[in-house]
């Protein structure tokens, strides 16, 4: 059976992007002196946490060779739900974050039950929901509404011993889904349905139930990435999640996993938004129009794709 890989390998679709990312960290340090301001390093790491926990989500769909649209909507809707009941309820910050992990996670259970049981291709499921969720918002609220706990705050700009707190999150987070991956039963099977679905269930992997919980570990994780972003932003804006799940998807395939499954890795995957990352703020530091930026994204992921299409092939 032939079984997908999730460790690191120093190879130009995978491991390579850390190259990349350190020539294009190199060339900045080097000629830019507004970038290598400490203000602008840590910027950087705040503004990749966000993304980050979305795209580690977004990479175990993508390893089965699915893609979850909905995970940037799920993200704008916590934003708005949670800082609209802290407002109200400032002292539950802990309740209220689990809820809309719980909440994140239900959503990606219906995504993934309904892939698996009505055998719906995930892209226009997920479009869908996407729509629902951004309906429910706006039926909810359409200006920002309420404001961000203290904790929650904290979480989102706090330091500790001057590294952004959400940076160290961030990292732990990766480095503990990293693990499952390569090192549990769960990550073998998860990788194994992405590589060879029919091999994979003749040798007994239940693919369906991994579809279920890849589908509500992307929720979980989109969840997270909300209320990161809350707290950045401090109220309920309900536009907050708008291009995350494109963001996440254009991460995910930077850092060298197939689009058709059975490849990728989640450290890999953290490359992927800190280059994206990189790319707006030299952009910004440039003065860049943001339309600009939404070609330049646009380009990097064709480009992406189109260098992993010929590994794909060879498998």
């Amino acid at each position: 059976m032939a079984v997908g890989s999730a460790r690191p390998r120093f190879d130009a679709g995978q491991s390579g992007i850390w190259l990349i990312l350190a020539a294009g960290f190199g060339f900045a340090l080097l000629f830019l002196p507004d970038f290598r301001t400490f203000e602008n390093l840590a910027n950087i790491l705040r503004q990749s946490a966000v993304l980050g926990l979305i795209a580690i989500g977004q990479t175990f769909v993508i390893l089965l060779g699915m893609i979850d649209l909905s995970v940037g909507m799920i993200a704008g809707l916590v934003v708005v739900l949670s800082c609209w009941m802290l407002e109200i309820y400032p002292a539950m910050t802990l309740p209220v974050a689990l809820a809309m992990v719980m909440l994140g996670m239900a959503i990606g259970v219906v995504n993934g039950s309904l892939v698996r049981w009505l055998k719906l291709h995930p892209l226009i499921l997920t479009f869908g929901m996407l729509s629902v969720l951004q309906g429910l918002i706006f039926t909810f609220t359409d200006r920002s509404v309420g404001r961000a706990s203290d904790p929650l705050k904290a979480l989102a700009n706090g330091e500790v011993f001057g590294l952004p707190l959400s940076a160290i999150l961030l990292v732990v987070l990766v480095l503990v889904t990293q693990a499952i991956l390569s090192r549990t039963r769960f990550g073998f099977h998860l990788l194994a349905a992405g590589g060879n679905p029919d091999s994979a269930r003749k040798a007994g992997i239940n693919a369906g139930r991994i579809q279920v919980a890849a589908f509500a570990i992307a929720g979980g994780f989109a969840a997270a990435g909300g209320l990161v972003l809350a707290g950045r932003l401090g109220t309920g804006y309900p536009l907050a999640g708008t291009g995350l799940e494109l963001d996440s998807i254009v991460a995910v395939v930077l850092g060298g996993a197939a689009l058709g499954g059975g490849r990728g890795s989640i450290v890999n995957t953290l490359a992927g938004v800190l280059a994206l990352t990189l790319v707006s703020n030299l952009l910004n530091l440039f003065g860049i129009s943001a339309f600009v930026q939404m070609f330049a994204k646009g380009a990097i992921v064709v480009v992406a794709i189109l260098a992993n299409q010929p590994r794909k092939a060879m498998r």
